[in-house]
């Protein structure tokens, strides 16, 4: 049986989740995006340029932060795998991602960051018996 089963399905389910969280993101902005450049949207709201402006450089910081994030979901599906050589490293590794992920797309990264942050904590707090 491997000892760091556990660690490894949370990190796997966590590096599922985060490639979900991140691809929302990135539809998000975009949508957000376009939808700055609505005629609807500009003239029944009476937005000026520099409202249409922000909104469309918003959407397009969160298409770049959601990609940021789809690629530590991505990391930490390989840490899910690497995580039987060496517990110590890829745990601190899936800590920090798991943290990290909170700063980039924030609500959309809670299932993902829970996860990662408690198979983190598992890899460095438990002990493998060895028999």
């Amino acid at each position: 049986m491997n000892p760091r089963k556990p660690e490894f399905i949370l990190t796997l389910i966590a590096g599922i989740t985060g490639i979900i969280a991140g691809i929302t993101g990135i539809a998000g902005g975009g949508i957000l995006a376009a939808l700055s450049g609505s005629e609807e949207l500009s003239g029944a709201a009476t937005m000026s340029t520099t409202d249409t402006e922000a909104l469309a450089a918003a959407g397009g910081f969160a298409v770049i932060l959601s990609a940021v994030a789809l690629v530590i979901g991505i990391a930490l599906i390989v840490f899910a795998v690497l995580i039987k050589r060496n517990a110590k490293v890829f745990g601190i590794l899936t800590l920090v991602a798991g943290v990290g992920g909170f700063f980039l797309v924030s609500l959309l990264w809670i299932v993902p960051g829970v996860l990662a942050v408690i198979a983190g904590i598992m890899c460095l707090a438990r002990k493998v018996q060895t028999f």
